[in-house]
């Protein structure tokens, strides 16, 4: 963009040394008299010549007025493209700040969530050793009185104690439960798995 506007300057600096040079003379026009175009010659004829020349204002007037305006709408340029500058400047700020913001709350989104599977793991944990410790008092109990005691408990449960039973005492022990209950226990202990 710099460089952009480092070659419009250097163009349009060109360009009035060009125009001041031809308006002092030094340039000449290479072209003879007689190259003349037909509506020049027309107008140099439409002239009414009065022998008076045209002032020097006149003539820097006119051959100024189109450089100016150039000049003009290329510094309005330059405010509105300084000013869109200046406004994404800005707006990059304000999304690397939201970035930050971001970036930290996901840092302490992952903190959070390590911690909950902290929490999470010592309670399964928790909750597999008292099944463990569930099912050795299962064992030892009779049969019948196991099955009964199954019987009464939630599904959740007794399908925990049940798979930390051992197989032979599980076996006997499930032929005291209603087979309802036995589905149920069946259905947990199979959705357990799958998890």
């Amino acid at each position: 963009m710099k460089k952009y506007m480092v070659v419009l300057q250097i163009s349009i600096f060109l360009f009035f040394v060009v125009k001041i040079a031809a308006l002092g003379g030094i340039l000449q026009n290479p072209l003879p008299e007689n190259t003349l175009s037909a509506a020049e010659k027309r107008q140099n004829m439409e002239t009414p010549s009065k022998g008076v020349a045209p002032s020097a204002n006149d003539v820097t007037d006119d051959s100024l007025a189109k450089p100016r305006n150039i000049l003009t709408a290329l510094e309005t340029k330059k405010k509105e493209l300084e000013q869109r500058e200046q406004f994404l400047r800005s707006e990059e700020q304000r999304l690397l700040t939201l970035k930050k913001e971001i970036l930290d709350k996901i840092d302490l989104l992952r903190t959070e969530q390590e911690k909950l599977d902290a929490v999470v793991k010592n309670s399964q944990t928790a909750e597999t050793k008292r099944y463990k410790e569930l099912a050795k008092v299962f064992d030892a109990t009779p049969a019948a009185k196991a099955g009964a005691m199954l019987e009464k408990l939630d599904v959740k449960t007794a399908a925990g104690i049940t798979m930390n039973m051992k197989r032979d005492k599980a076996g006997i022990i499930w032929g005291y439960l209603s087979p309802q209950k036995a589905i149920e226990i069946t259905r947990e202990i199979t959705n357990t798995g799958k998890q």
